[in-house]
């Protein structure tokens, strides 16, 4: 039986939580599409929960709660529509919190009255995205802390209400 999950908007004491969540999911979920060196690159160590809570409380931020009350992933997207982060922890992966997770994303944006959604993709994100309806409109190779990253910029044209 698959545990239940809530996704809920952003709170200040939640910023530990993802902090953990993004250096878990690079480290433990990375590695089957990255290189060590890219892994690295990326989340050198924990985020600073302070600096992360800044920012999460500017962006509209949900994260997703397990069964226990723990949370385990989370999304992020700009007042603009970037989809800026979708971090799970491994154990929470297949399990539809990611699904979730953009689901509420997507709804605010079209609250918001945006016309399309943007990305900067991983190789992990970007299959994810195009199942729900995203487009690459280029590649891109990126610096990350002087370690080349590979990723698709990507685009979904929303609904008009």
């Amino acid at each position: 039986m698959t545990p239940a999950f809530v996704v809920r908007r952003f709170e200040s004491p939640d910023a530990a939580s993802v902090c953990e969540i993004f250096f878990r999911s690079v480290r433990e979920v990375g590695p089957a599409k990255y290189e060590p060196a890219q892994l690295e690159a990326w989340a050198p160590r924990l985020p600073d929960p302070e600096t992360w809570r800044r920012r999460c409380l500017e962006l509209v931020t949900f994260v997703a709660d397990d069964d226990a009350g723990e949370t385990v992933g989370w999304i992020a997207m700009t007042r603009e529509g970037c989809v800026d982060m979708l971090y799970c922890l491994h154990e929470a992966t297949r399990r539809g919190i990611a699904s979730e997770l953009y689901v509420a994303v997507e709804r605010s944006a079209l609250d918001l009255g945006l016309p399309r959604l943007t990305a900067r993709a991983s190789a992990f994100a970007e299959s994810f995205f195009k199942k729900r309806g995203w487009t690459v409109d280029e590649r891109e190779t990126v610096d990350c802390n002087g370690t080349p990253i590979e990723r698709a910029v990507m685009s979904k044209i929303l609904p008009r209400r």
